[in-house]
């Protein structure tokens, strides 16, 4: 009875560690974020060797920009989805789909889904360490 108290309070323990992980530092609705071309040049100021690539068409309305970035090691292709207001992009981000896609590459530590303002930032990490994937998630949930 006790172990099974104690796997109990591991699991809360991890749950409520791996939900406050996947929150931004700041909310979506107060980011500088604005424009595909912001995201590129927050990276470019702190240190990312940053290009553009050409975009996959979108299949919810929303303007595609693709990017590259290097630091080190870490490599990322950045998807960058600019729509038309902020309530677009809540929706593509809360949906489920997009939430299941959200915690995939969070679980494997290769990337996440963000909202800031009306975009939405797809961050997928093709090389590098799992630190590498948090630490550009936690600075772009900053800004």
């Amino acid at each position: 009875m006790r172990a099974g108290l104690q796997t109990a309070a591991w699991l809360i323990f991890f749950a409520c560690a791996c939900s406050q992980s996947n929150k931004p530092k700041l909310p979506a609705d107060k980011s500088s974020l604005k424009a595909a071309t912001d995201v590129f040049w927050a990276l470019d100021k702190h240190g990312y060797a940053i290009a553009k690539d050409k975009p996959m068409a979108s299949r919810h309305g929303c303007k595609p920009s693709e990017y590259l970035a290097k630091k080190g090691e870490a490599l990322f292709r950045i998807s960058v989805f600019h729509c038309g207001d902020a309530d677009q992009a809540r929706a593509l981000v809360e949906n489920p789909k997009t939430r299941h896609v959200d915690s995939l590459l969070r679980n494997h530590g290769e990337g996440g889904i963000l909202r800031r303002g009306p975009l939405e930032v797809v961050v997928r990490m093709t090389e590098g360490k799992k630190e590498d994937a948090a630490a550009i998630l936690d600075f772009l949930g900053s800004l």
